[in-house]
């Protein structure tokens, strides 16, 4: 694989550094750019995420080592080797995480079950806050700085988006009701400051298992800034994945979090942002049914805010 390692090789790899002769490996489908295995172990498991770029891991450990020191429920660093000199990716090896993500949990959860994983998330969120602040915005590992000098530049570079999708009239709809809105809420992005926050925490790297929570998974990066943007992800993610009738998730972040009136306009409109760079990035693969209700979903977080 070109930005990993293939399933002989991971077998390989695991027993000459665990010492313990692998029963199987199963390929992860999620992973961004890094292809990850599931692999099996008697008596445990463990996960092996590679990539062919070592930056990528670079701060993972340092990461992963600062959150376990404030208590978060994060995997355990068994091994790791960013060379290159024995395969041809790096690598890290992990402890797995009994469960699953949140996204094919959550329509099972009893409304007390939602309220206790809320409750959760925003007690972790609220850890991380207390690291230092970055010296900018955005996408960095802990300690690191960030891409952009303002967060109203970081909510305007991604509601530009990502990439190239052609300009359809819903996406291009949206794109315009959004860049007509952002200007009310210029006094909340010029107060934001880079507080230190788990940007993906969301329906996906949240681990569990029977409605409980298990563990956090996945932090290469963190992000500095402002927290309320992964509540808006985790919105569009639920109404991506789960479905609108899952929402109630979200109102427990949002009453977690105690946010009043104006704070829920900014996770609605961070919302709609990441409704929008769904669109632009997977409606290729999904279906008209997928396509709609993330128009809609968008257009219903935006009505308030014109």
């Amino acid at each position: 694989m070109a930005s990993g390692l293939d399933t002989r090789q991971v077998l390989e790899l695991v027993s000459a550094v665990l010492g313990a002769e692998p029963l199987g490996a199963a390929h992860l489908p999620f992973g961004h750019s890094s292809v990850s295995y599931d692999v099996a172990l008697p008596g445990r498991n463990v996960i092996v995420r590679t990539n062919a770029r070592p930056e990528v891991f670079a701060r993972t450990g340092h990461n992963l080592a600062i959150l376990a020191g404030l208590g978060l429920p994060v995997p355990r660093l068994l091994a790791a080797d960013l060379t290159k000199s024995r395969y041809p990716a790096a690598y890290l090896i992990l402890d797995k995480i009994p469960g699953r993500d949140l996204r094919y949990e959550l329509a099972g959860m009893t409304a007390a079950q939602m309220t206790r994983l809320a409750g959760w998330i925003v007690a972790f969120q609220r850890r991380v806050a207390t690291l230092p602040p970055g010296a900018a915005f955005g996408w960095a590992p802990i300690g690191g700085r960030g891409p952009f000098p303002s967060w109203e530049g970081l909510i305007r570079s991604e509601l530009r988006g990502r990439a190239g999708r052609p300009q359809e009239a819903a996406i291009a709809d949206l794109t315009a009701r959004l860049e007509r809105a952002l200007p009310r809420f210029a006094p909340h992005f010029a107060g934001v400051r880079p507080g230190c926050f788990l940007d993906d925490v969301t329906i996906k790297n949240v681990i569990v298992q029977a409605g409980e929570l298990q563990g956090l998974i996945d932090f290469d990066c963190v992000c500095y800034g402002d927290p309320l943007y992964t509540v808006g992800l985790t919105a569009a993610g639920v109404v991506s994945d789960v479905g609108l009738h899952e929402l109630f998730y979200v109102e427990e972040l949002c009453r977690c979090w105690g946010l009043d009136g104006r704070h829920r306009q900014i996770v609605a409109l961070y919302s709609a942002l990441h409704a929008l760079n769904f669109l632009r990035q997977f409606t290729a693969g999904e279906t008209a049914e997928w396509t709609q209700r993330m128009v809609e979903a968008a257009r219903q977080w935006l009505a308030p805010l014109e």
